[in-house]
């Protein structure tokens, strides 16, 4: 599988609550559990818009 973000080869990965996007341990940029089943996940891109960084501190984002 490869990174949606930087392109390079993975093996595992993880999926962006903010763009969708499955990306690799080296684009994430934080990642925190918002209960104890479920765990969201910024990539560096979205961390940069302030909206979509303050809906992560707030932890209001719908995990599907």
């Amino acid at each position: 599988m490869i990174c949606e973000r930087c392109g390079k080869d993975i093996f595992k990965y993880s999926t962006c609550n903010y763009c969708k996007r499955k990306i690799c341990v080296n684009c994430v940029k934080s990642s925190r559990k918002v209960s104890k089943t479920n765990r969201i996940v910024i990539c560096r891109d979205d961390w940069s818009k302030m909206p979509k960084r303050k809906l992560f501190k707030s932890a209001t984002v719908e995990t599907a």
